[in-house]
Formats: C-alpha cells, sequence, structure tokens
C-alpha cells in the first residue's frame, strides 16, 4: 500500500491543517540521543507529578507500538497564535484583578478541534490508500511529538523545549496519523533552523528558572506545570513567582525572536473564546461546584485543571495583585473542603493583610 505525498499534503491542507510533513518509521536518526535525553529526565524527576511520562517511556519512540505495521507517521500543525484583540488592553485597565490565561486556552479545547480534522485526514488516506489502516494523536498517544516534528521538517525544537515553526514561531498544535501505507514522493526536508548561539531570551524571562538549560526543563517549576498539571498546594516560595497566571504561562513563547511575525489564526474555534485572555478573580473564587464550573468552562482546555486547581490558582493571583477587596472571598474559602485551595487562600489573606 502507498501513498503519494502530494495526495497527503492536498488532503491536510483541505482540512484546514497548516503544517504537514511525514516520517516514514525506518528513519531512525538521532533517536538514540533522544531516548538517552528522555530516560535522564525522567530519571532525575523533572517530568514532576506527571507519572505517565515515566511510563510511556518505551513508547516515544515507536510508532509501531501504537499501530503494529506502521510504516509512516503524518505530522500536521495547526497554528493558535491570536492578538488579545481590542478587549483585551481595556479589559485589563477595567478588571485590575484579571489573572491571565495562556493562549492555547483562549478559545475551544484544541484537542476537540485538532482530532476532528486529524480523524478526518486519515479518514481521507485510508480512503486513498485501501486496505491501509491509520491511527490519529494529539497529546494522546506517547509519542515524542516534537522529535516526530522536527524529522518530518516542519519545526526544530526551541532552548524551551517546544517546537518552533514557520511562520508560527511556537505558537501551534501538533498532531499524528500513523499509517500501515508507505508514503512516496517525499520531498526533502528543508535544512533546520535553529535558536541562536547567544540568544536566551526564553531561558532569562522566566521567573522560576523552570528551563535549567538550553534544551532542559524542570516542570516541577515551570507555571504551566504548576497551574494545570500540579496536584494540592504549590510550593510556597514558587507562588510569588507566578504573578497573574491563572492557567498556563506564555511568557517565554512572548520574547522569542522566532514568534515576531507569528501568523494570525483565521479558525473559528480557537478565535471564538470561552476563556479568553483574562479572567475575573471574584467570579473564579465564587465556582464552588464542578457543575459551576462546567457551566462556565465547558468545552474549554480549562476543564483540566478542574474548580479545584483553577479556583487554587484564583487565590494565588489575589495573594499577588494586592486586591483587599478579595478578602472576604478568600477568607470564606479558607475553609474549603479541598486543602490546595484553602492554603492558597490562607496564603493570599496572610500576604494582603500584612
Amino acid at each position: 500500500m502507498k501513498l503519494d505525498w502530494s495526495t497527503v499534503e492536498a488532503h491536510s491542507r483541505a482540512h484546514g491543517l497548516d503544517l504537514c510533513g511525514v516520517v516514514a518509521t525506518g528513519e531512525k536518526a538521532g533517536q538514540e540521543a533522544e531516548r538517552d535525553a528522555y530516560r535522564s529526565y525522567i530519571e532525575s524527576g523533572r517530568h514532576g507529578g506527571m507519572a505517565y511520562l515515566g511510563r510511556h517511556e518505551s513508547g516515544k519512540l515507536s510508532p509501531e507500538r501504537l499501530l503494529p505495521g506502521c510504516r509512516a507517521v503524518v505530522v500536521v500543525g495547526l497554528g493558535y497564535f491570536q492578538q488579545e484583540g481590542d478587549g483585551g488592553a481595556r479589559e485589563t485597565e477595567q478588571l485590575p484583578v484579571a489573572g491571565r490565561v495562556a493562549m492555547y486556552a483562549w478559545g475551544r479545547d484544541y484537542h476537540k478541534v485538532l482530532n476532528a480534522r486529524l480523524q478526518a485526514l486519515a479518514a481521507d488516506l485510508a480512503t486513498a490508500a485501501p486496505g491501509c489502516r491509520v491511527r490519529t494523536g494529539s497529546d494522546s498517544t506517547p509519542l515524542l511529538e516534537t522529535y516526530y516534528a522536527e524529522r518530518a521538517g516542519i519545526a526544530f525544537r526551541g532552548k524551551h523545549t517546544l517546537a518552533i515553526g514557520r511562520p508560527f514561531g511556537s505558537w501551534f498544535f501538533i498532531g499524528e496519523v500513523l499509517t500501515t501505507a508507505d508514503v512516496t514522493g517525499r520531498p526533502t526536508p528543508p535544512a533546520r533552523k535553529r535558536c541562536g548561539e547567544a540568544c536566551s531570551h526564553c531561558i532569562d524571562v522566566c521567573p522560576t528558572h523552570a528551563i535549567v538549560a538550553p534544551y532542559q526543563l524542570d516542570a516541577r517549576r515551570c507555571i504551566s506545570y504548576l497551574t494545570i498539571e500540579h496536584e494540592g498546594p504549590i510550593a510556597e516560595e514558587l507562588r510569588p513567582l507566578i504573578g497573574d497566571w491563572l492557567f498556563g504561562c506564555d511568557l517565554c513563547q512572548e520574547v522569542c525572536p522566532w514568534t515576531v511575525k507569528a501568523r494570525e489564526t483565521q479558525d473559528a474555534d480557537l478565535r471564538a473564546h470561552r476563556a479568553g485572555p483574562r479572567l475575573q478573580l471574584d467570579e473564579l473564587l465564587e465556582i464552588s461546584t464542578h457543575e459551576q464550573m462546567v457551566a462556565r468552562f465547558a468545552g474549554s482546555a480549562l476543564m483540566r485543571a478542574g474548580r479545584h486547581r483553577l479556583v487554587r490558582n484564583a487565590c494565588t493571583v489575589a495573594g499577588n495583585t494586592g486586591a483587599r477587596h478579595l478578602l472576604p472571598q478568600l477568607r470564606r474559602l479558607m475553609g474549603d473542603a479541598d486543602a490546595g485551595v484553602a492554603e492558597h487562600a490562607a496564603w493570599a489573606v496572610r500576604r494582603l493583610t500584612q
């Protein structure tokens, strides 16, 4: 079974995917070094509480484990960059106690957006190569997506560890379609770009020093990890460094020279804000049940944090803003059933009343 590269690329574009490349599973270049680096990352504990990353180690560079007989990995990218818009700056002035949301989470949950397109692309490829089998993924498989994006020629890895690809910088989502068909006629990938040797913008801007060395991230100090994945209370010495980030963090991407001329997405799902760039703290501090969380953020990536982590984060940001008018809400949350919420509320009260 064979698929011509031009067919793969045409179907990818037809489904609104911005970047597309392919890697034959027989290409093993650089895998030994990647495997060693990943093993070192796990053994050092820098993956924090994401225990599943350790369990996934054997599948990071083995698409054949996910799809027996896999011959190729089609790697795609969907850009998500957008300006904060007219409402952004004005809202900041009107809402001095608003917290920031990472750009990827402003609109509809990208897993839903991208997975629908991946499924459609996979169906087209299966039709074009009758008898081939396919499997899709985007953050839902163990594959080391940054490695495959590099090998496919759609990106290179930045010093902040994120994939960087023109014309989006690092503002794009990665997805893949595994197939048992051979993809033929693939053009030679362009020469790889790279970060400037002297550039350290992403390293320097990180307030928690999570980028411990070029191309090395300690998730245990990363604001994105702390506000989204980390369960329970956040280490007290890190809380002031989180600043006004409620969910995720974009600092290392914002200062990257490769993002200066990023193309803005026109995708309706990503531009239809469910969370938006900023959220008002007093509203978040009133969310007391999962049902209220769903009513406000259904279909948004913020559901990943759940009520307990989002309200915990709102308490942290409140403590960092000097917003004393939130003290009644924070004092009430000191008795919250969730230990993380209660501790962060008490911390914020102490910080605001010192």
